[in-house]
């Protein structure tokens, strides 16, 4: 007899209503992955210290300064150009467009040349700030150093004077012991004295 073939139950599909169920079961999984990821990343992030969020910031502020200057020395040249050239093909003289040409250019340098010393004082003003601010830093850390040191002195002084008066209190504690315990001595062996005597 030939095995018969036993063929594999077909799944069955879900109907359009078991998939909508599935599709608004599913929903807030679907809406809650993309925050969960986002937080997974988030932790991953190794944020910047102050110090280096204040350095980073002054270099970004200085580089716009200087990309701004540069901007704006290249808009002026090309604005004189243009100047020149309708100057030129209007049928002015030569003489008047190169005065012309001049008088910019020298406007020009002498708004590149307050420009640059803005940006040196400014770059100045941020180099005093960080050394003031790294000196208070300093003085800071010093007083707390100062302010530990003197800490454990008094800790120290005040575990000694401790220390001296528990040794006091037990040696007297200890010799009144001993006087006591002499004393119990003592009476017992008068007591033992005066039975022995009554004895006899």
């Amino acid at each position: 007899m030939s095995e018969e073939k036993k063929t594999p139950a077909k799944k069955t599909e879900p109907s359009k209503g078991e998939k909508i169920l599935n599709w608004f079961k599913t929903l807030p999984q679907r809406i809650a992955k993309p925050f969960r990821n986002m937080y997974y990343e988030l932790k991953k992030v190794t944020w910047p210290s102050k110090e280096r969020l204040i350095s980073y910031s002054c270099i970004v502020l200085l580089f716009m300064l200087f990309m701004g200057v540069i901007i704006g020395l290249l808009d002026m040249g090309a604005s004189a150009g243009v100047r020149a050239m309708i100057s030129a093909t209007s049928g002015s003289s030569t003489a008047a467009a190169a005065t012309t040409a001049a008088d910019t250019a020298e406007e020009a340098a002498t708004e590149a040349a307050d420009a640059a010393g803005e940006a040196a004082e400014t770059a100045e003003n941020a180099a005093t700030e960080a050394a003031e601010t790294a000196t208070e830093a300093a003085g800071t850390a010093e007083n707390a150093v100062t302010e530990a040191a003197e800490t454990a002195e008094n800790a120290a002084t005040e575990a000694a004077e401790t220390a001296e008066n528990a040794a006091t209190e037990a040696a007297g504690a200890a010799e009144t012991a001993v006087t006591e315990a002499a004393e119990t001595v003592e009476n017992a062996a008068d007591g033992a004295a005066g039975d022995a005597s009554e004895g006899k």
